[in-house]
């Protein structure tokens, strides 16, 4: 497939995940502030984690182009880019302030039994299947966040989180760092390694990196209806 059909394809999974009845109750929570803080918690969690499955996709990939372009989607994830200068953890750590939650409480925040599960479900991903494979799954994982891709349901994840910690929290822009950010530098990760599926994944190999997109969407269902469940306990 090439560039075009690659994002088509994809795309139809993160559209489905984004119309499930899980995403549609989490999305259809009030947010108050104990549940603000479990987010940003498990957050924290996710974010850290993917800095482990990424070097696992490098080291399986005999390609060098395609280590390069990892190691440059790495360097504006941990060292900078045009939204931090101390990387994307930094956005977190500002988010989480706002809802009175230190830098040491995320870092040493606990997991939910479900976004342990989703941590090891991604980094056994990441570390076993081929690597086109773990490579198309680990990009997807952005694409959630692609208004381009959602924006007639709602936005992507940070959008329609803005939108509801605006209404329920009363937060302004400057107190969302992270769902600010992310919904602009998510949309050029989504389009950094369309190139390297079209040149790299051979016909007879298409049908498992989409299935393992598939499944990639599914463990992230289940991350956040961990939260979902979780936060429905909380005032």
């Amino acid at each position: 497939m090439n560039t075009q059909e690659w994002r088509t394809k994809l795309s139809e999974v993160v559209r489905e995940w984004r119309l499930s009845p899980e995403m549609q109750d989490f999305y259809g929570l009030k947010v108050t502030p104990e549940r603000g803080k479990l987010y940003m918690l498990q957050l924290g969690i996710y974010i850290r984690n993917r800095r482990n499955y990424w070097p696992q996709v490098a080291a399986n990939c005999p390609e060098m182009k395609v280590k390069q372009r990892i190691l440059a989607h790495e360097y504006e994830e941990l060292v900078e880019d045009d939204y931090s200068k101390i990387g994307h953890l930094d956005l977190v750590f500002r988010q989480a302030r706002e809802l009175g939650v230190s830098e040491e409480e995320v870092l040493n925040a606990e997991p939910l039994p479900t976004t342990r599960a989703a941590v090891y479900a991604w980094w056994w991903l990441a570390r076993n299947r081929p690597w086109q494979e773990a490579l198309a799954a680990s990009t997807t994982a952005e694409w959630f966040n692609d208004d381009r891709l959602l924006g007639e349901y709602g936005g992507g994840n940070c959008s329609s989180l803005f939108r509801n910690w605006t209404r329920d929290l009363g937060f302004r822009a400057d107190q969302m760092p992270n769902f600010t950010a992310h919904s602009k530098a998510d949309e050029k990760h989504s389009d950094m390694f369309l190139d390297i599926l079209e040149t790299f994944v051979p016909p007879e190999a298409e049908k498992g990196v989409i299935n393992t997109v598939k499944e990639s969407y599914d463990i992230i269902k289940a991350y956040f209806g961990g939260m979902t469940t979780a936060m429905k306990r909380l005032s």
